[in-house]
C-alpha cells in the first residue's frame, strides 16, 4: 500500500507521517529527490541533490514525476521508489505535491493499493507554523499563495482532514487506510 499525503506547506504533513511511522514499523518513506536544503527532521524521506544533479536526473529519465514547488525548489519521485511500492514488501507513505498525486495514482493504482490524504489548516495557523519553522518572510508569502492553488485539488483526495492535533489526525488516517499495527 502507498499513502500519499498532500497539503499546503506548514500544515504538518511530515509531522503526521513521522507519527504514523512511529506507530507502524512496516511503514516506510517512499523516497523523494529534492533540491531544498536539508532540515534536521525527515531527512530519511529525501535524497538531497543539487539543482544540477536534479536536472541531470530529469535528462536521464530517472524521475517519474517532478515539480518546481517553491522558489526554485524542486521535488521529484524516482522510478526506483515506484518499483519498491509495486513490489509490495512493505507499506509506504509519501509527502507529495498535489500535481504529482494524480500521476502516481494512475501508475501505481492498478498494481497496488493507494490512499490519498489532503491535510489542511487555516491560513493564520499555516503562517504561524512557517514562522516557527524559521522560513523567510518572502518564502512564507510564496507558500501561502501556493496554498490557494493546492486547496483547489483537495476534492480529488480520498480523505480530507484539518490537522489540529497530530495524534487525532494520525488516528483518522490509520483507520481510513486500515493500517495494521
Amino acid at each position: 500500500m502507498l499513502i500519499l499525503v498532500s497539503g499546503p506547506s506548514g500544515v504538518g504533513k511530515n509531522t503526521v507521517i513521522d507519527e504514523l511511522k512511529r506507530r507502524h514499523k512496516n511503514l516506510e518513506f517512499m523516497k523523494t529527490c529534492t533540491t531544498r536544503e536539508s532540515r534536521a527532521q525527515n531527512d530519511g524521506a529525501y535524497f538531497h541533490v543539487s539543482k544540477q544533479e536534479f536536472e541531470k536526473m530529469i535528462r536521464q529519465g530517472k524521475l517519474f514525476e517532478y515539480e518546481n514547488v517553491h522558489a526554485d525548489i524542486f521535488y521529484g519521485t524516482p522510478f526506483s521508489s515506484l518499483e519498491k511500492v509495486i513490489a509490495g514488501d512493505k507499506d509506504y507513505i509519501k509527502d507529495i505535491d498535489v500535481r504529482g498525486v494524480e500521476k502516481i495514482v494512475r501508475e501505481i493504482g492498478p498494481k497496488a493499493k493507494v490512499v490519498t490524504v489532503f491535510l489542511d489548516c487555516p491560513n493564520a495557523e499555516l503562517e504561524k507554523r512557517l514562522v516557527l519553522r524559521g522560513e523567510q518572510p518572502d518564502l512564507i508569502q510564496k507558500r501561502l499563495s501556493r496554498a490557494r492553488m493546492e486547496r483547489s485539488y483537495k476534492k480529488n483526495y480520498d480523505l480530507r482532514l484539518v490537522n489540529k492535533n497530530i495524534e487525532q489526525t494520525a488516528d483518522k488516517i490509520e483507520k481510513f487506510a486500515q493500517l495494521k499495527k
